[in-house]
Parts: C-alpha cells; structure tokens; sequence
C-alpha cells in the first residue's frame, strides 16, 4: 500500500449503515429511549447541535489522509449543507453542520462510496487516531509513522472492546522532533524511536499515556520509552483495556484516562497495562493483524521532477505565500505547502479545487492538520507558480499559515449546547488586526493562538502561546462575555507545559489586550528571543499589569457594543445545554 488513492483502505460499512437507518426508524416510533438512541448516534458520528432538530455529521479521518476522489464527494456534500461548507476539526476530521436526522443515512452511504465513514468519531470510543501531516516528507522524521496509525485504526475500528469507554480515548503519532501530532496531550502518544537490537536497526516508539485538556489538563507521561512496532498492537489494546476496566463510569467529568493515570500513579498503571499486554500476548496470538506494508517511498502518481530551471514569480503576495506556507520535503525537489483555511471552513469549490489540484500536482492526496488546515504533498518545485494560481483563484492562497495569524477556534456558541461564548467571532475580530494594525506581525513563527468558547478546550487554548477560553462575568450588573486568557503554553520535547492564566477579559477588549502584549514583546525581546522565552524573561505578573486596563468596562451608556458578544445584536446571557461530546 502506498499514499495513493487507488490502493486506500476503505473505513466504511454498509450493514452498518442499514443498522442506523433502523435504528432511526425505531426511535421515530417511540421503540428505544432518547438516551439509548444519543449513546447510538453518537457512536455514528452524528451530534446533536444546540439548534433543536440540527444535528452536526462528523465524518472520520483516519491520519488526516483524503484522496482526490474523497474530495470530491465532500465537495458535493458541502455543496447540500445548509451552510455551505464543510469545517475541518483539531482532530483533523471533516464535520457538516444543520444536517437532519433523516438525511444521514443518505449521506452516511455517500461517504461509503468513497470508503469514508462517521462510525466512532464521536461518543465514548476511541475517536480518530491522528498523525503529524507532515509524515512521510520531513527531513526530520524518524521513519513514517502513518501505518501504524492506520494498522491501530483498523485493529479498533467497531472493536468490542472501543464501544462503551469510560469516556472518549485519543491516539496519535509524531515521527519528527517538532511532534506535530501533539503527543503530550492524547490519551496514547506514540513518538518515533530507533535503536539497536543485534546490530540491526529496529523500529518502535516512545509511547506516553494519560494526557488530556479541559478543565483538567493534564500532560502524558511516559509509559515505556521502546515499544518495538511488533508489540505496538497488543500495549495499545492492554492501555485501553485497563482503562475500560478500571475507568470512572459514576462521575462523566472525571472519566478520562488521566484521572486513572492520577488515582493509580504511573508506576502501578505500567504495571497493570504489562501484565494484561502479557496475557493478550498469550491469549490473543495470532490474531493481532500484521502492520501495514507501507514502505517510504515517493508516491507512484506524484508529478515527476523536472531537470529544467525553475522560474519562480515576482509578485510580492506570491513570495509571501511562499515564504510562510511552503516548506522543503526530504525528498530532493518536492514541496508541502499549507492550505490556510479561515475558521477551519472550506466550501464546495475550493475542495474541488483542492482535489483537482492534488491529482494535477501532487500524489493525487491531500492531509488535514490539527491546525484546521490542508497540506499539499510531493509538490514539484516547478510547478508551484502554477498551483499558487489556482489556490489564489479560489481563495486558498492566504499566507500565514500556521504562524501567528492563522488563528485556531472551535465552533462555539454557533451551533456547541456547552458554547458560551462565540469563539469564532473573536477569531475573525483577531484575524482583522492581521489584516491591519498587527500585519507587521501576522507571519511570528513560533507564536500561535488557539480560542475555545468553553473551558473545555476544542479549540486547544490549553496548547497556545496565547490562547483564550470563553466564560461570563457581570460588570455594572450587566452579565458579558469574557475570555481567559492564558499565556506561555509549549509542546517542546522535554520543555512541555501548557498555558499560564493571566487575566479574564471582557471578549471586546480582547482585540486590545492582544495587541498590547505583542507590542510589549516586539519592544523588550532581546535578540532571537522567542515569545515563550521573552514571557519567562519579563514575568507573568508584569504582563498581568499591561493587561490590567482590558480587564473592566465603561458603563453600558458609554460602551453599550461591548456588552454584547461577536456577531450578536441581543443582551449577553449564558445559553447551554447538555453536552454531546459523551453520552
């Protein structure tokens, strides 16, 4: 098996999707309780949105990988959505939103034709395991890591023992030093590792358990520091098992895998998750499916080098692109460039576009990150003026990508029963100072902020640089919108801690307050000084103090705008629900 789209496994199952459509049936005839059915739907992908009757169709993206021909069927389903796009997810997933019950089945079976499914994206299952998308082309990896996440997606894809979790459990892997698949924060980290066994090199992984976000974050701790790939599979169903066994199920909030790791310690956790790997080993020999054949080597639909010179363009927009979103791969004349999408929204023509410009360039496939962006592969260096003209025509061409401008905010108060405030209006207002007064500013690698309406972190504020998460205050008795901001979060090897509360901020004077603090690092940092290293150097508290006027309000005669939230005309209050992210 290689990148390409003919030889791609297919996630889907038709019987699977007739047992929905009965299922549905049933609950529409009063047959099985709104709670059976939300434990089942969910299981399926499908969640129900703070809208009475819309539900939200997340559809799963094993490693982040699409093919030309999956694009293109998304493409049409964006087309049909009621709001016109299709929203790629920190989890590297694609979700539509405003769907109704009885279109799923439709679509469910039109994802099925592409060999896409929804099953286990969301509920108390192992949700999608995600990669680094730059695996299998940085310079940097250790060895492309992609088909052990595929091989661990197709050993618990409809699993018995992945049905009915404690709470949600995420998986991911990151073959190169930056740890672009964010290890520290998953329930299983799986980071590339090499070494020598009787003179041979020997493939495995430096595995960490016990991460997580939310009001709680915890950061993973390391489990083994040399799994051997052989013995990937049975350690990653033992964790799940000990965690199915030993999990809250009285107390949802405290359910995650982390508050195990808390309860029992690393020590005793290591001990137990052995000894059920030594019994799976004994039990279970056999029939542990072998790893994916996936050897690294380039794609066999990726365009060919050409020998010629390269003419590049001296337009100023596309040697900016340039500069920020396209990097070198490892193999000599090709190129990744960064997709940047606003919001995390893409609409019908851009992922035709997309697909067209995948198959026309590249390999024929395209990753999503968990930076809600697209990754382009195996680009030929002389070919990209070409494909910068076509993604500018469509409106992919924006620079910035995965820089400080490129803003990361889950969906919030739009459609999120536990939203409270709108994450992605506060996006778009931060975005605009990229755009103007910061746009000296907007290309800071190194620097990026990350925006969830909740203390829940979907939108990852936890792993921010500046990161903020929505909550409500009262100020001259009227109840407003405000942020928590936190500040210093890094991923770093060795160096991970996440962000630091610094102030809570009425979400209009957020604008402010973020401008405030860059200027105070673009003014004090000291030469190659990082943003994280300027924060360590001048102190937390002397930013408290700069940030100190952005924390009131005038009186709503002075400032009546400021007591409202993003994109809202209506008086601020608190409007949430039951959240769905677990049933």
């Amino acid at each position: 098996m290689n990148d390409a789209g003919e030889n791609r496994p297919s996630w889907a199952s038709e019987e699977e999707i007739d047992t929905f459509d009965q299922f549905v049936q049933r609950f529409w005839n009063g047959e099985i309780s709104p709670d059976e059915f939300k434990r089942f739907r969910l299981q399926n992908g499908v969640y129900g949105q703070r809208q009475e009757g819309e539900q939200m169709l997340r559809i799963k993206i094993p490693w982040g990988g699409l093919s030309s021909d999956q694009l293109e069927l998304l493409a049409e389903l964006a087309a049909k959505a009621p709001k016109g796009v299709g929203h790629v997810t920190t989890r590297q997933n694609i979700q539509f939103h405003f769907i109704k019950l009885d279109q799923v089945t439709g679509l469910t079976r039109s994802l099925a034709s592409i060999g896409l499914t929804t099953r286990e994206a969301c509920g108390n299952t192992v949700r999608t395991v995600t990669v680094g998308h730059c695996a299998g082309v940085c310079p940097q990896e250790v060895f492309d890591v992609t088909p052990y996440a595929a091989t661990i997606t197709r050993f618990l894809l409809r699993n018995p023992m992945n049905q009915n979790l404690p709470r949600k459990f995420k998986i991911a892997f990151s073959g190169c030093p930056d740890d672009l698949g964010l290890t520290p924060i998953q329930d299983i980290g799986a980071r590339a590792a090499l070494r020598l066994t009787a003179g041979k090199e020997e493939r495995g992984f430096q595995l960490y358990v016990g991460g997580g976000l939310g009001p709680t974050p915890h950061l993973a701790e390391l489990l083994e520091e040399f799994t051997p790939a052989n013995r990937l599979l049975p350690t990653v169903a033992a964790i799940v098992r000990v965690f199915d066994r030993l999990g809250n199920r009285d107390d949802r909030h405290k359910a995650r895998m982390k508050f195990l790791l808390n309860k029992l310690g690393i020590e005793q956790f290591r001990l137990l998750v052995f000894q059920e790997r030594t019994g799976l080993e004994s039990t279970m020999a056999g029939q542990f499916p072998p790893l994916v054949s996936w050897e690294e080597i380039p794609p066999h639909r990726a365009s060919p080098v050409s020998a010629g010179p390269i003419k590049e363009s001296d337009d100023p927009a596309y040697r900016g692109w340039r500069t920020t979103n396209v990097l070198k791969q490892k193999q000599a004349g090709y190129l990744m460039v960064h997709v940047r999408l606003e919001l995390g929204d893409v609409t019908s023509v851009q992922l035709r576009s997309l697909a067209f410009a995948a198959r026309e360039f590249g390999d024929g496939t395209v990753r999503s990150t968990n930076q809600q962006n697209f990754a382009l592969r195996w680009i030929p260096s002389e070919r990209l003026p070409a494909l910068y003209r076509l993604l500018h025509a469509v409106g992919l061409a924006a620079p910035s990508a995965e820089r400080l401008a490129d803003i990361t905010a889950c969906p919030g108060a739009d459609t999120c029963q536990l939203g409270i405030t709108s994450s992605r209006g506060l996006a778009a207002a931060l975005g605009a100072l990229f755009d103007d007064e910061l746009r000296d500013l907007a290309d800071e690698a190194g620097i990026r902020m990350k925006i969830s309406a909740c203390p829940n972190s979907c939108g990852q504020h936890h792993l921010a640089n500046i990161g903020f998460y929505g909550g409500a205050k009262k100020f001259n008795g009227r109840q407003v919108p405000t942020y928590e901001m936190l500040l210093g979060a890094s991923l770093a090897p060795g160096q991970a801690q996440y962000g630091k509360p610094v102030a809570r901020i009425p979400a209009k004077n957020i604008p402010g307050a973020v401008e405030a603090v860059l200027r105070l690092y673009q003014k004090e940092r000291q030469d190659g000084e990082s943003f994280n290293g300027f924060l360590d150097r001048y102190g937390l508290e002397t930013v408290k103090i700069v940030l100190a006027p952005f924390t009131d309000l005038l009186p709503v005669s002075e400032a009546p705008d400021h007591y409202l939230d993003y994109n809202a005309e209506e008086a601020f209050s608190v409007q949430t629900g039951p959240g769905e992210c677990a049933a």
